[in-house]
């Protein structure tokens, strides 16, 4: 393993250190979408699909698999505060970061190449499959927790941090947005082996990123006093951060409703332009939304530094300006279910622009509130525990994404679309190559549909986002109290405890 040297900073974020952080996402993120939207796709068609076994054994195997990600999706939520935990109390001399960013980026590349191209046959690869699914979360997490650590660290300046979620943000979404749009292309009728590939091509670019990283970034000095507080922590502190520091606790909530919120739009997507388009249209609509998805949130990425450092409007302010307009989006998008048809698509992607536009700098705030909530708590408790914040983070993050899973089957089951919903899948796989007898064979599905039946469905993907966006929205103006002035004040306090531990230990 690499001998890294303890590289720290005082003052300003190096400019160095500022971009490789930032960019470093836009690997990173790009391996992590690419498992996640295609690792199943690569078990259906190519590891199973293409085995010459019988219908009945293939839906076993995939039933099980199905039981198996549930499974490890449940111990994916414990896995993140375990880990944060791990981080807070074992720090290395070459860094508190770094170690774990590298250790977790070279075992996770190197299981994802393996779990890509090595496809035991029958049930083995089923066995396979759950043990190397297991080690890709866990190595996945190992530097998930420290490399988001690092943002808050980095400085306690509101415009610097501004600054810094929105660079990290802009690289993750294009690096998202890179594996989802060109994937797709390089794997139409040659699904496996481009997946193998592209697996190799993403995890050695994700693990050179995070080398050049942490071979060259320079983590902020920890003081003494905080850093041995950190190390004494116990397990029970992960969750105990949460109940001791208000602040955070509202957040974190907040951030649950906006995640599960923002997350059901995208989710409905697919069936809802099957439904209301047909299915021959319904993809390539789909496609359009999806651009202007990747559009808005760009776009708010892009503009929320200026209006937070240029025009120097406060963070509730600008909170409160775009869930409003979240807000007005979503009950527009509504609207759209009394009109719609392919002439009107044109407004629902309106639409659908201020939504994806005011979600992203809710998000971008509801970080940066993350990250004053932890100086919040070096304040109270002289604790600062970046680890622990961000891994409960994480852990809402995959709260709301299990939580939107199950809006998405409840609304299809009250509308009556989920036996449709599921026939679609099936024909997609009876049919795979022939395009033609799958759109008959949906066609036939869909002939029932009734009008009330995409109004449940569309209630569920606009109205009940609406009420969560509501929820957080009040969760914020009602209850966060750290306002600009407010951490200017705390951070100064927090400087001159530190002066005077300095000048006592001198002294001592």
């Amino acid at each position: 393993m690499l001998k890294l040297r303890n590289r720290t900073f005082e003052g300003d974020v190096p400019k160095l250190t500022k971009w490789l952080y930032t960019t470093s996402g836009m690997f990173r993120d790009a391996a992590y979408q690419f498992v996640s939207l295609f690792l199943l796709s690569f078990v259906q068609f190519f590891a199973l699909g293409g085995e010459d076994i019988s219908i009945s054994d293939y839906v076993a195997m995939y039933s099980a698999i199905t039981v198996i990600i549930i499974i490890l999706r449940i111990w994916d939520g414990l896995n993140d505060p375990i880990m944060g935990f791990i981080i807070e109390r074992c720090h290395f001399k070459s860094g508190k970061y770094r170690p774990w960013i590298i250790i977790g980026a070279l075992l996770n590349s190197i299981v994802t190449i393996l779990m890509f191209w090595i496809t035991p046959s029958g049930w083995g690869f089923v066995a396979f499959f759950a043990i190397f699914y297991f080690l890709w979360d866990f190595t996945y997490t190992m530097n998930d927790i420290a490399f988001w650590s690092v943002l808050p660290s980095l400085s306690q300046k509101e415009e610097v941090r501004a600054n810094l979620t929105t660079l990290l943000s802009i690289f993750v979404s294009i690096g998202s947005f890179a594996v989802g749009g060109i994937v797709p292309m390089l794997a139409s009728g040659n699904q496996g082996p481009t997946y193998r590939w592209v697996s190799l091509v993403t995890s050695i670019l994700f693990f050179v990123s995070q080398l050049i990283l942490v071979i060259f970034m320079k983590e902020r000095k920890v003081d003494e006093n905080t850093e041995k507080n950190d190390e004494k922590m116990k397990f029970k502190d992960v969750f105990t951060v949460i109940i001791k520091n208000d602040q955070l606790r509202y957040t974190i909530i907040a951030i649950l409703f906006y995640y599960t919120g923002s997350s059901i739009l995208v989710g409905a997507g697919l069936n809802y332009f099957y439904f209301n388009f047909g299915y021959a249209e319904g993809g390539n609509y789909q496609f359009y939304f999806t651009v202007i998805y990747a559009v808005a949130t760009l776009a708010g990425q892009m503009i929320y530094p200026l209006l937070a450092n240029k025009l120097k409007l406060s963070k509730m302010k600008l909170f409160t300006i775009f869930s409003l307009t979240t807000l007005a989006a979503y009950l527009l998008l509504f609207s759209y279910v009394f009109y719609t048809s392919p002439s009107t698509f044109p407004l629902l992607c309106v639409y659908g622009f201020f939504a994806f536009f005011g979600q992203t700098i809710m998000s971008l705030i509801l970080y940066i509130m993350i990250q004053d909530s932890i100086d919040y708590n070096e304040y109270k408790f002289n604790e600062r525990r970046e680890s622990s914040s961000f891994s409960l983070r994480a852990f809402t993050a995959k709260i709301g994404s299990s939580l939107q899973q199950l809006a998405l089957y409840a609304f299809l089951f009250m509308a009556g679309l989920f036996s449709i919903s599921n026939g679609i899948a099936t024909a997609e796989r009876e049919f795979m190559g022939n395009q033609e007898a799958i759109i008959n064979e949906v066609n036939s599905l869909m002939e029932g549909v009734t009008s009330s039946q995409l109004i449940i469905f569309h209630i569920g993907f606009t109205i009940l986002p609406f009420v969560l966006f509501l929820i957080a929205f009040l969760i914020i103006r009602f209850k966060y109290k750290i306002s600009e002035e407010e951490h200017i004040k705390m951070v100064e306090e927090i400087e001159n405890r530190k002066k005077n531990n300095n000048i006592n230990s001198n002294n001592n």
